[in-house]
């Protein structure tokens, strides 16, 4: 008999690694519709989504907001491209109002901008690439003209800082200020080499994201917000690639980038790197296997998590939705998820990821799918889990590539299994592309279930190298997965 090795996974907490043969023990290759970083050792899915809409091609949200206890979403005027604006106030449906004169009298709307402002209590959006617009929530109140920016190319969400309780959005190059309704415009203008991507709070400071237009590296500024100070007090580099997502994560700077997607890549990464006061460092990269991926600016901080959106083709399939970077403890390295699903299983049909927002345990993603747009919801019945949340493992070869091995067993252990829970593992093995299934468990109640043969009743297979998936539904809390193999072949030489 050769050597036996036991392997066991009961932790999870490490997030997502394109370097299948990482020896960390608590990574995968995919954890997709999972939450892996409130619990390190169980695997909690999330529940299944629906239409948040009765017509979501008509509305065309494309944005949201929250405040005074109303959802707020930026949509359309019926049959038109301008601005209006609709919320919701139950979740248990799809039902939205619209407010009284909530609407833009003329110019398409922009997506990017959608932000309130207590001090004057308005919300404030973009309109013909040129105009600020405002509607006042008490007043009821639509003004088209709120803020004249000349024109502009591209702009990204406003914040309203902690600090100075002004409100700051960027627009190119260039910061705009409205200060208790007091507007300034252009009132920052960074170099035109750089288009501003991103904004938020590190501190005192204003950390201002750009990518470079002529292929430099990406830099952040950061601004004190001083009027009487026409200079930065510090630009960082940030490596190549865009930087378009940027935000303050238990005090350091977290940001990610879309590295190559053009022609002169092979293959598109997200690089994920953090600041500290010492330089931008690198903690996780992601490698698609195709030429192209996308990384909208949409972002989102909840309870010292980031989520953003990206889609992003790993081993072959295309995953669309929005991710997280999190951590369960302090001192642990930030680890990245994809979490949340704009359509359950159903692939979007040449689609494009539009917006998300987290409200409580509701997730809504605004995405196109065969041109027509979507909006989903967390669906609010407690038994709702059809979509399918995936976990696959790193890739096993117990340090060496050369060595056939046998599979002995496999087990999958789990919380108590409700009534339509199911749990299915499957495994692929050296230069196989799709994955064989070696047991599924439905039985309630149960905490596990093993197998020494495949599901099929045939034997366990032979490897040199062998990655596991397991797959959940209908609630079904992955808590680990134990297998043995045997060494069972030496090298020709040997």
């Amino acid at each position: 008999m050769g050597k036996i090795i036991e392997t066991s996974i009961t932790k999870f907490d490490g997030g997502m690694t394109t370097d299948p043969l990482t020896t960390r023990s608590n990574v995968g290759q995919l954890v997709k519709h999972f939450d892996p970083f409130t619990f390190p050792h169980k695997l909690v899915p999330y529940r299944s989504s629906e239409s948040a809409v009765t017509s979501p091609d008509t509305t065309k949200y494309a944005n949201f907001l929250y405040t005074n206890s109303k959802l707020y979403a930026l949509g359309v005027v019926s049959g038109t491209g301008r601005a209006q604006i609709d919320y919701k106030d139950d979740f248990s449906g799809t039902a939205w109002s619209t407010p009284a004169n909530a609407q833009s009298s003329a110019g398409s709307r922009n997506t990017d901008l959608f932000v309130y402002y207590a001090k004057t209590n308005k919300i404030y959006g973009l309109r013909a690439f040129t105009h600020v617009w405002s509607y006042g929530i008490a007043s009821t109140t639509w003004n088209d003209t709120e803020a004249d920016l000349t024109a502009y190319t591209t702009a990204v969400q406003g914040l309203v800082h902690s600090k100075d309780d002004v409100l700051y959005i960027a627009h190119d190059n260039k910061i705009s200020k409205n200060n208790n309704g007091s507007w300034s415009v252009a009132f920052l203008t960074l170099p035109s080499k750089y288009t501003i991507t991103s904004l938020c709070e590190y501190g005192n400071y204003l950390a201002i994201a750009c990518k470079a237009n002529a292929g430099e590296n990406s830099r952040v500024f950061l601004w004190d917000r001083d009027s009487s100070v026409a200079t930065l007090d510090e630009s960082i580099d940030w490596g190549n690639g865009a930087l378009n997502i940027l935000e303050e994560v238990e005090g350091m700077l977290v940001g990610v980038s879309l590295i190559g997607s053009s022609a002169l890549s092979f293959k598109s990464r997200l690089g994920f790197r953090y600041y500290t006061g010492n330089g931008a460092k690198q903690f996780a990269e992601l490698v698609s296997s195709s030429a192209t991926a996308t990384l909208p600016l949409a972002k989102q901080k909840i309870n010292s998590r980031l989520y953003f959106m990206a889609d992003l083709t790993l081993n072959g399939v295309q995953h669309q939705g929005v991710w997280s970077i999190g951590r369960n403890s302090e001192g642990a390295p930030f680890a990245v998820a994809f979490e949340y699903l704009p359509n359950n299983d159903t692939a979007l049909d040449s689609g494009t990821l539009v917006n998300f927002f987290l409200l409580g345990d509701y997730m809504l993603i605004a995405y196109t799918s065969s041109t027509a747009f979507g909006l989903s919801k967390t669906d609010d019945q407690q038994t709702s889990y059809t979509a399918t949340s995936i976990y696959e493992t790193r890739t096993f070869n117990f340090e060496d590539s050369s060595i056939v091995k046998k599979l002995i067993g496999a087990a999958v252990t789990h919380e108590y299994l409700p009534a339509s829970g199911s749990v299915t593992l499957k495994y692929k093995k050296d230069e196989e592309t799709s994955f064989t299934t070696i047991l599924t468990n439905t039985t309630d109640n149960s905490v596990s279930e093993d197998a020494v043969r495949k599901s099929d009743g045939t034997t366990l297979p032979e490897f040199k190298e062998i990655t596991f998936r397991i797959e959940s539904t209908g609630g079904a809390v992955v808590t680990g997965l134990h297998f043995t193999s045997e060494v069972i072949g030496k090298r020709s030489y040997d």
